[in-house]
């Protein structure tokens, strides 16, 4: 595949045969790749690998010329104190599954720095025996900037760790709000994270921070995408070039990255569009290095 590489999140599909359908739909529309999350499909039971579900799906990975990158389940929690081994068992299944798959990233969120020494230094640790185990499975684990976050803790983790298979994720939309929200410098964060990049996620948004994603998760959870969307509130996960975020700046910011780019968006919203998007995205970044 031809620099640069440019790659969609799978949308929610329904069974085996849909996940084919939508591969062939995303390949046609001129993506280099896909980014799928773990969950999407039972390979993981209570933290042990289900081959049968894997095989299945490698199947049809198989079948589509794309590069395929992962994304860590929701649940994980590097920092649970009530059964810390099992979300230790949930990541290595994830990083056997990202092996079996041939997916070379798998994407972690950093989420929000406790003030409890004792848990970050579980959570230190945790990623320090992670990307131990990512090295030999041949896996990079990346760590994703969150919108309730500021970006220097996800920096200090890459540097306390300071491991070959342990890199960065930045999520555009999530350092987007963050800056608008805790008033720091988006780009300058931007450029903090740069040389610690493993992999780089292109969604938008208004930059409208919706504070029930704080207070009260369940119900910002209950909101639907379309309401939020409407309103511009949180983190709607638009197309890149469809909200306020600079992206001709963030690309010239990371002018040295040499991963993949996942445009990571409600794809199955854009659907007379998505060939378009691609395209647009391929054209910024090429004209980001001139």
């Amino acid at each position: 595949m031809a620099w640069p590489l440019v790659g969609v999140n799978l949308p929610r599909v329904q069974g085996i045969d849909a996940l084919d359908k939508t591969l062939t739909r995303i390949k046609s529309e001129g993506f280099d790749g896909v980014e799928i999350n773990i969950e999407s499909f039972p390979m993981i039971i209570e933290g042990e690998l289900c081959q049968q579900w894997v095989d299945v799906v490698k199947a049809v990975l198989e079948k589509h010329q794309l590069f395929y990158t992962a994304h860590i389940g929701r649940g994980l929690d590097l920092r649970d104190t009530i059964r810390p081994e099992l979300h230790r068992a949930v990541l290595a299944s994830s990083l056997e599954v990202c092996r079996q798959l041939n997916m070379q990233v798998l994407v972690l969120h950093y989420e929000i720095k406790s003030q409890n020494q004792k848990v970050e230094r579980q959570f230190l640790d945790a990623h320090r025996w992670a990307a131990d185990l990512a090295g030999k499975l041949g896996v990079v684990l990346c760590v994703e900037n969150i919108e309730v976050e500021l970006v220097e803790p996800v920096v200090e983790l890459a540097q306390q760790v300071d491991h070959p298979h342990l890199r960065l994720n930045l999520d555009t939309g999530h350092a987007f709000l963050a800056a608008n929200y805790y008033h720091f410098d988006f780009l300058e964060a931007v450029s903090l994270m740069a040389p610690y990049l493993g992999h780089l996620h292109l969604n938008d948004n208004t930059g409208t921070f919706e504070e029930l994603r704080l207070t009260n998760r369940p119900v910002y959870d209950g909101m639907t995408m379309s309401w939020r969307r409407e309103f511009g509130k949180g983190d709607i996960h638009l197309p890149p070039f469809f909200g306020k975020v600079p992206f001709d700046e963030v690309l010239s910011r990371c002018r040295d990255y040499e991963g993949r780019y996942i445009c990571e968006y409600t794809y199955e919203d854009y659907a007379p569009f998505n060939a378009s998007i691609q395209e647009k995205v391929r054209k910024h970044i090429i004209d980001s290095r001139m």
